[in-house]
Formats: C-alpha cells, sequence, structure tokens
C-alpha cells in the first residue's frame, strides 16, 4: 500500500512540474534594441558593399546577435578576407588614419622567442614623437615593458599601453641579454608624417634621391601631400637622375596619397595625359550599378598632373612583407608606364580596399573590403604579394640608420643604379634565422587600402 502510494505522489508531483513548466517557459535572452539597431546597420552595409557579398552567411539573425563586433567578423568570407574590420571607437580609427593620433611614435616588429618569448624589434621612430625624445631609435630591441617579460599572451597589451618604460636587450653571440638601459614614454598626440627621411646620394656620377615612406596618408588639409611636394620640389631643383622609395614598413592606407605619390614620380607622359593608374572592381551589383550610371569616380584613379613631378623613366623599391595594399597598389599602378625594379623581401599580398563607414553616431565604424585594384594592364590577385626582382633580407637586428648605404638593400638599389659595388652590412642570419615574426591581428586595419570617395547612400 505504501508502495502504491508513493507512485501516486511520484507521479502527480512529476504531472505538477510538467504542468509548471509548461505554464512559466525559461524566458528567451532579449538583444537590446540598440544593438539590433546597430547589426542592422552592419547587415545593411555589408549587404550593399561588401567585395564578396555573394559568400555572406545567409542564416544568421541579427536581431538574436548581443555582441555587433563578433557579429559582424561572423559576417566574413574568411578564406579570403583577412582585412575587414569593426570598431566601437571611431574617433580613435579617425584620428589614426587622419595621421595624428596618441601614440608612442614608434613602429614594433613582434617576433616570437622559442615558443612563448616575444621581442619587439624597432622598425623606425617618427620625429618628435615621445619615442624619439625619450632616445629610442631604429633597431633597438624591447625585451621587457616595465620590467615584465613579454610573451604571447600579453606583448600587445603591453605595447599598446599609454604610459611604460621599456628594457632594451641585445644580441650576443647567438642570444638575447639585457642592456641595463630603460627608456620611459607617455602617449601623446603627434603629427605622424609618414615622409620620415629623404637625402640624396651622389655615387659614380649618378644623383640619387633616397625617401623613406612609412604611411599613405594625407593628413589635415593635405598636409601630408604638401610635405611630399616639397621633397620632390628639392629633389627636382638638385636634378635627380634617380629614385629609390622605401616602402619596407608600409602598410597601406589613403589611396589619395598613392595616386599623388604615383603622380610625382611616373613619366611626364602619363601625368599629363591622366592615364588610369588603377581600375577598381565591386561585387556584382555595385560594379553593375556605378557602370551603368556612369560613376567613374568610383572605378578608376587617374595618375594628376604634378608641377614637382619628376619625370622618371625609371624607379626602386624597397619591400618587406610590411609593405601592402597602398604600397603594392603604386608598384603595380606605374609598371604599365615606367620600369620598376623591386629589392628586398616579397610584399604582404593585399590587392583590396575598404571604405570607412561610421554609424549615424559616429560610435560604431567598419572598414568592409568592398573592391579589389588592378593596374592598367589587369594585374591583381597577387595573394602571395609582389615578388621581389633582387632578394635582399631585411635585418632589424642589425639595423642600419636610415641613410647609411651600407643597409643592404640600399647598398642593393645604389649598386644597381650606379653600376659601383656599394658595401653592405653583413647579416646577423643565425640569430635572425631563429626568430618568427608574429602580427597581431589588432594591426591589419594598418594594412587597409582606404578609398576616399564615401560609401554611397544608396545604390537600389
Amino acid at each position: 500500500m505504501k508502495r502504491v502510494l508513493f507512485y501516486s505522489i511520484s507521479l502527480l508531483l512529476l504531472l505538477s512540474l510538467n504542468s509548471a513548466c509548461k505554464k512559466n517557459p525559461a524566458p528567451e535572452t532579449t538583444v537590446p534594441a540598440e544593438t539590433v539597431a546597430t547589426n542592422k546597420w552592419i547587415y545593411d552595409n555589408m549587404n550593399m558593399y561588401y567585395l564578396w557579398k555573394s559568400e555572406m552567411p545567409t542564416n544568421i539573425d541579427y536581431t538574436k546577435e548581443s555582441d555587433p563586433e563578433k557579429y559582424f567578423y561572423k559576417l566574413l568570407y574568411t578564406q579570403l578576407d583577412k582585412w575587414s574590420y569593426i570598431t566601437n571607437d571611431y574617433a580613435s580609427l579617425a584620428a589614426e588614419l587622419n595621421g595624428n593620433p596618441v601614440t608612442m611614435g614608434y613602429s614594433p616588429a613582434f617576433y616570437l622567442v622559442g615558443t612563448k618569448q616575444v621581442i619587439i624589434v624597432v622598425q623606425y621612430v617618427y620625429p618628435g614623437s615621445a619615442a624619439s625624445d625619450a632616445g629610442l631609435k631604429r633597431g633597438d630591441i624591447i625585451l621587457s615593458i616595465d620590467n615584465a617579460s613579454l610573451d604571447t599572451t600579453n606583448y600587445y597589451n603591453k605595447y599598446s599601453g599609454n604610459s611604460y618604460s621599456v628594457q632594451l636587450g641585445q644580441v650576443i653571440g647567438n642570444s638575447l641579454s639585457l642592456t641595463g638601459q630603460s627608456l620611459t614614454m607617455t602617449a601623446r598626440t603627434t603629427l605622424t608624417d609618414p615622409a620620415i627621411y629623404h637625402t640624396t646620394f651622389d655615387i659614380n656620377g649618378h644623383k640619387i634621391g633616397y625617401l623613406v615612406y612609412v604611411e599613405f596618408i594625407t593628413g589635415s588639409n593635405n598636409a601630408y601631400l604638401t610635405g611630399m611636394d616639397t621633397i620632390f620640389s628639392a629633389f627636382k631643383s638638385k636634378g635627380i637622375t634617380d629614385l629609390v622609395v622605401d616602402l619596407r614598413y608600409n602598410p597601406g592606407g589613403e589611396i589619395d596619397a598613392a595616386i599623388h605619390l604615383g603622380s610625382l614620380i611616373a613619366p611626364a607622359t602619363a601625368t599629363e595625359t591622366s592615364k588610369i593608374m588603377v581600375n577598381l572592381q565591386y561585387n556584382t551589383e555595385l560594379q553593375q550599378y556605378f557602370t551603368t550610371n556612369n560613376y567613374t569616380q568610383y572605378l578608376n584613379y587617374k595618375f594628376e598632373p604634378a608641377s614637382d613631378n619628376l619625370d622618371m623613366n625609371h624607379v626602386y623599391f624597397l619591400t618587406t612583407t610590411h609593405s601592402a595594399s597602398a604600397s603594392e597598389l603604386l608598384i603595380t599602378g606605374l609598371k604599365p608606364y615606367m620600369g620598376v625594379t623591386q629589392v628586398g623581401e616579397h610584399t604582404y599580398g593585399k590587392y583590396c580596399g575598404s571604405w570607412v563607414i561610421p554609424d549615424s553616431t559616429e560610435t560604431w565604424a567598419i572598414m568592409p573590403m568592398v573592391t579589389k585594384f588592378a593596374n592598367a594592364d589587369g594585374f591583381t590577385d597577387f595573394v602571395n604579394g609582389l615578388t621581389p626582382d633582387y632578394t635582399i633580407q631585411d635585418d632589424l637586428v642589425n639595423a642600419a640608420q636610415f641613410g647609411d648605404v651600407s643597409d643592404p638593400m640600399v647598398a642593393k638599389a645604389l649598386s644597381l643604379i650606379s653600376g659601383k659595388s656599394v658595401a653592405a652590412k653583413s647579416l646577423k642570419v643565425p640569430f635572425l634565422a631563429g626568430l618568427k615574426q608574429i602580427r597581431p591581428p589588432e594591426m591589419d586595419v594598418r594594412r587597409n587600402l582606404v578609398l576616399h570617395h564615401p560609401a554611397p547612400v544608396n545604390v537600389r
């Protein structure tokens, strides 16, 4: 009897619980309306402008996505797209792209030593920056920040701090050790004029202009383009016969700056007649819209007449795997019209560009890949980068300062131009060969080619 009563009570309890569950289902997680609105803005723009629109997933409901950033990256065609970007800090992005960011003012190359340790080697330092004032220079090795070793879990966050000290290291034999030198820096708003160094060399009857250009930025009111004109005016007045452009650490930037620099270098016959430097290709619907409506400003970019044009018939570029995007556009865009010699390493391999699209509040911004570029001969899709004519390894660990003719890449270019052998520093190959360069994804935005035309409001 007790057993029957027990089962009866259990059955009633089970039925009661089931009934309660049916009456009071667990509430669904509600995505805030503001987040849904941001997601919709992301989807609408991606669905209209994204280069790989046909590859976007169709099974994601933006009304159920609680994180706009994660939602954006779910939409990307990751088989080809490594560069589309989103931020909820549009103001900082705009400052970065305009060339007046809050920064320490040095460019880092990150290297993995062994399986976990990370070191920073300085590629260059902006004149007048906090890093420059502290005494940091090209080729310096940073082993720790605030006396804490760098590893794969902390290196980028520590590098990105606003105030810290760096402890410098040195190579002894095939190992690293601290020098005992520590430099303290605090980030500040810095004018990052990308033409950080220029000079001329006189070798064997050749007057050779040399320019180090680290990013394609026009600057506020085109200030950096005006500065570039001043440099080329000086080159022209000195009667340079040859030109070397150092793009080793140039990740790209604004297409306007690339067209401007190309127009200062190219033969006058190309600039005076506004020959096409690059053609642009969009997704099918966008391409048809621009073509049908004859929006040529979206379909190609042309050389421009320039009073300081050097009318060169040959140019030499120094490149590494850091040379990307607008750097590659400049090199390929000039090739149909003049001799181009590339010295150094393969370039990065980025043949697409983006628009900067902020939301209505200018809080969020996306930089989706919207187009790919091809030169006047149709050359594009160089996924493995541009192959150098002469392969020279860049040795940052043993770096010569800019303007030093013993720099291996510079020495090679000068030798090719002058026909006279120029002695180069020997590489620290045994140590360098043991290092693996790593690229934090947070810096991929700096490899974006930015188109100056705003995204059209509607292409329907």
